[in-house]
């Protein structure tokens, strides 16, 4: 079989996109699939591109006019997979029959919404992703990261339930438990002896302000904590909270931090909290569990079905129950064991290994299909 990927356009500025393409291709390979890649070239010079209305035109007629123009040239593959639905404009110059396209979230379109409790605020853009997920409809299959994707493709898109399938990503990089790692990190960030939960993300949805009125509960009760952030600093908002919740002082933000840096900072927690209000997919949970770290998270969007019993759980807004969990997780050393082990079990089940195997079925079904 022959399958040909198509990565997003510029997608050095979509770093997830480029690893999700990057590792599902080698799985594929290893399971004798051979795959062909269509990765454009940007059409004006890099050095140009530092100018705000050549980015910008690079963009849009990169992706809506240079990018269909090579997707309608590609005629040798039995399969068509794009790895991104924001480039399911494509869809209009492939043979749709023989596409499928993989639907990580639909986050502008849950704001758009009022979900979230707040508004998207870049109505152009709201309306260009509106359209182009539209066109999802016109595809063989639709795979969606999880199936709070798959919910919110048929709500707000309208996309066949029969014509979704579910297929969850592997693991992006080695993380293990690493007791040296641990001990290395808390030297490196001034933390040895600390008790360490650990929050990951900037984005509003991540919910910062139930994470320090968590932290704070926590210290209320005696349980000297430290809050560790890895991304940017506290919002003016959320740094004022910390102020009024007395509690500033134990918060430590790393600012963005190298991908090879995570296995360190996932091993040098006690415990990752991660009270996201929606998440598509949501990594950290699971990179965490493969480090052996123990997780609370809030059961909003996917982070139920993908961190399974091997987290405990909260609504979103509830920090009387996130701090009770976290409260169990560090000072009852049978209950942090129990969890160790099962997240590292669950998060072992993330494989691109497997994840491919589940794909060539999808592939073989979309050829005999079309």
């Amino acid at each position: 079989m022959r399958v040909c990927l198509l990565h997003n356009y510029r997608e050095a500025q979509q770093f997830s996109m480029k690893l999700y393409a990057d590792r599902l291709g080698a799985a594929l390979e290893a399971a004798n699939v051979t795959v062909d890649r269509l990765r454009p070239s940007e059409v004006f010079p890099k050095r140009w591109q530092s100018y705000w209305l050549i980015d910008k035109l690079d963009s849009y007629i990169g992706r809506f006019v240079e990018y269909p123009r090579l997707a309608s040239a590609a005629r040798s593959a039995d399969v068509y997979h794009i790895i991104d639905h924001g480039q399911a404009h494509l869809l209009t110059w492939l043979d749709a029959r023989r596409t499928v396209v993989t639907c990580h979230d639909l986050m502008l379109l849950v704001l758009a919404a009022g979900r979230l409790g707040r508004k998207n605020s870049y109505p152009v853009a709201l309306e260009i992703f509106r359209g182009v997920s539209k066109l999802l409809t016109r595809a063989a299959v639709v795979v969606a990261d999880s199936g709070q994707t798959r919910r919110d493709l048929v709500q707000f898109v309208g996309v066949d339930p029969a014509r979704i399938q579910v297929i969850f990503p592997g693991m992006n990089q080695p993380f293990a438990p690493d007791p040296l790692a641990r001990e290395a990190g808390r030297r490196r960030w001034d933390l040895v002896g600390a008790t360490i939960v650990l929050q990951v993300g900037n984005a509003f949805y991540k919910n910062v302000e139930t994470c320090l009125r968590a932290i704070a509960r926590l210290r209320d009760r005696g349980v000297p904590v430290t809050l560790l952030r890895g991304g940017r600093g506290l919002t003016p908002a959320e740094d004022s909270l910390a102020v009024k919740l007395g509690i500033r002082q134990f918060v430590r933000d790393l600012g963005p931090l190298p991908d090879h840096d995570l296995n360190t900072l996932y091993n040098t927690a006690d415990a990752l909290l991660c009270p996201s209000l929606y998440e598509g997919f949501g990594w950290p949970p699971l990179e965490a569990m493969a480090c052996g770290t123990p997780v609370v998270c809030s059961r909003a969007g996917s982070l139920d079905e993908v961190a399974g019993p091997a987290a405990l759980t909260a609504d979103p807004e509830d920090v009387d129950h996130l701090a009770d969990h976290l409260g169990t997780i560090l000072t009852d050393t049978a209950v942090a064991a129990r969890m160790r082990q099962r997240g590292i079990e669950r998060a072992a089940q993330f494989d691109w290994n497997s994840t491919a195997r589940k794909f060539v079925e999808v592939y073989r079904q979309v050829r005999e299909a079309a």
